[in-house]
């Protein structure tokens, strides 16, 4: 049998091939590790996607919480106004009774002699 030839005694045709099986190899290797890195920077950015929207709604209900809080404050101030504003005219409205009652009366008294009963004829 005849012995293997070493790289130097190939022929160029056979040096080219080994060449060409070569980078080949490395053109494999590099398109595995740019996949591998494709992969894990889409898994991340799914990662970091996530975390940014669990973030946001948190954030949203924080201020969600604070803005109802307000309006109920608001809501709760106008409330009251609107109550000291009732009773007020409520008074007003009593006071405003008792002196029409008693003008009323003293007319009635007034136009009548005394003894005399409403509606006589």
């Amino acid at each position: 049998m005849t012995d293997p030839m070493s790289a130097t005694e190939l022929s160029p045709l056979d040096q080219i091939r080994l060449a060409e099986a070569e980078i080949t190899r490395k053109v494999v290797t590099a398109r595995e590790k740019s996949e591998n890195a494709v992969t894990e920077a889409q898994a991340q950015a799914v990662l970091l996607k996530k975390q940014a929207h669990e973030s946001g709604t948190r954030e949203g209900q924080i201020r969600n919480k604070k803005t109802v809080s307000r309006a109920e404050e608001e809501a709760r101030t106008i409330v009251e106004h609107a109550l000291s504003l009732a009773a007020d005219l409520r008074r007003s409205g009593q006071s405003r009774m008792n002196s029409a009652i008693q003008e009323a009366v003293s007319i009635v008294l007034g136009l009548m002699g005394e003894g005399e009963m409403p509606n006589e004829p």
